[in-house]
């Protein structure tokens, strides 16, 4: 991490130790994903080889034995006039002439790192040159990514989507809506998700909002609360919905994750959180130390936004599961960097039950699962079902925010596939948020003890306002 330009406080503290969890039970077993090179790649179980992996640039080939498959992707713009919105197609197949399952969805604008997706455009309603400086390093960045250097068309998208001006990026920032999920024939859709509006009294719900919010130093911008969603076609389920707080400017945690009268929560714990309405007081974890300091708000807003824990709750408030991240203390630039995960998960009477530990670095991605080795197919499950229940992070992972779990779902659905080349596992290869899937894990995942989300009426979320965005 470079060394900060901020005025620090004269202590310097001990260096704080990482996540410390419950010791490693003797016996696993290793699921690996080796990537000497992005063109062949190895899927190993205990160093024995699985399967293959060959990519040609957007086309993915897996040979594992009996099983093949490929995966492939494509997309074009929506306006011959302009780069966005693009529709973007793919399309996995088993075998030569077997089962196809195509995802295609709109991608309203391109994902930005969370140092841009926070910035604030200039809108009508702000006071005078209130975020200039903002808009025009916006404008600066997309110029950068090969974009004309200009929002107004994203502005205009905004604006045809949810009837208000675009305040901050984050709300039109990678932003999928219109996803189908279908089999190649062209039949009826197996699964549809969208990006939609949280509501309150049966309009937009703005985060936070308050007298004095158009000061300089505004910490909550009146954003935009978002609240993805999910529905299957099979087994008759409602929508899986991550409703989003839209905190700090941009998506961070699931405030509510519902499933019709379920209800849990994805919270992130930060590592270093400690920012105010324009300055930053706490922790900085810096090389071997860790400084208190006070400091420049943005700068530290987007150092804060690293997770040491996505701890999932019940209804009540109570862990079920926890996936805890060792983070180096000084991280790359860009990008997260070599991470290792812990997961764990909770019984309704408190016992605590270690899953698997994962390492994730560039060379490849390592999924080591706890107990006997004959049991670990369970536990493959069980991580996979964990993962569809985080469909905010998966969905929104953009390299900053945590697209490594992306990258370690796509690991578990290829071994998945190859232990089962079933048209429900080649979906989940297909789709990076298992929309045909992920309603039912849920309900499994949650059904084994289901008094404990149980939300009554009053105590749910409104349902999500619905784009109002033509589909392609």
């Amino acid at each position: 991490m470079a060394k900060p330009s901020m005025v620090m406080v004269a202590l310097l503290l001990a260096c704080s130790p990482g996540h410390q969890g419950p010791s490693d039970p003797g016996e696993t077993t290793t699921l690996s994903w080796v990537r000497p090179s992005s063109a062949e790649s190895q899927l190993l179980l205990d160093g024995t080889e699985i399967g293959r992996l060959r990519r040609d640039g957007e086309r993915w080939t897996l040979s594992a034995g009996p099983v093949s498959a490929t995966l492939e992707r494509s997309d074009a713009s929506l306006d011959a006039e302009a780069p966005y919105p693009r529709r973007l197609v793919v399309e996995g197949r088993l075998g030569d002439g077997g089962k196809v399952i195509r995802e295609a969805f709109t991608l309203l604008a391109p994902p930005a790192p969370l140092s841009i997706e926070g910035l604030g455009l200039e809108v009508s309603t702000d006071t005078p040159a209130l975020n200039r400086e903002e808009h025009a390093e916006l404008r600066a960045w997309l110029g950068a990514q090969g974009l004309p250097a200009d929002t107004a068309a994203f502005q205009a998208l905004h604006r045809a989507d949810s009837g208000r001006e675009l305040r901050v990026w984050y709300e039109i920032s990678g932003r999928r809506i219109s996803g189908t999920l279908s089999r190649g024939d062209g039949g009826p859709w197996l699964a549809r998700f969208d990006s939609l509006y949280r509501s309150e009294g049966g309009r937009l719900k703005i985060h936070h909002k308050r007298p004095g919010e158009n000061g300089r130093f505004t910490y909550h911008r009146q954003s935009l609360e978002l609240a993805d969603s999910i529905e299957s076609a099979a087994g008759g389920l409602p929508p899986l919905e991550s409703h989003q707080c839209g905190c700090y400017g941009y998506a961070i945690a699931a405030d509510f994750m519902m499933l019709g009268d379920s209800l849990y929560h994805v919270e992130a714990d930060w590592l270093d959180d400690r920012v105010g309405a324009g300055f930053f007081i706490g922790l900085e974890r810096r090389e071997g130390f860790s400084w208190i300091g006070l400091g420049d708000r943005r700068r530290m807003r987007d150092l804060a936004r690293r997770v040491k824990a996505y701890r999932l709750k019940d209804a009540r408030g109570e862990l079920f599961a926890e996936i805890a991240l060792d983070l180096p203390l000084a991280p790359p630039s860009p990008g997260l960097g070599p991470v290792s995960y812990r997961v764990d998960i909770w019984r309704s009477d408190g016992v605590r039950a270690s899953l698997a530990r994962i390492d994730h670095r560039d060379a490849g991605i390592e999924v080591h699962f706890f107990g006997e080795r004959r049991r670990w197919l369970e536990s493959l499950e069980r991580l996979d079902s964990l993962l569809a229940a985080m469909p905010t992070q998966i969905m929104r992972g953009d390299g900053i925010r945590d697209s490594h779990l992306a990258e370690i779902e796509q690991l578990i659905d290829w071994a998945r596939l190859i232990r089962e080349p079933t048209e429900d596992r080649l979906a989940d290869v297909v789709s990076d948020i298992d929309a045909m899937t992920a309603p039912r894990k849920v309900q499994a995942l949650l059904g084994s003890d289901a008094e404990r989300f149980f939300a009554e009426a009053n105590a749910r979320p409104p349902a999500p306002m619905k784009s109002t965005a033509p589909e392609a």
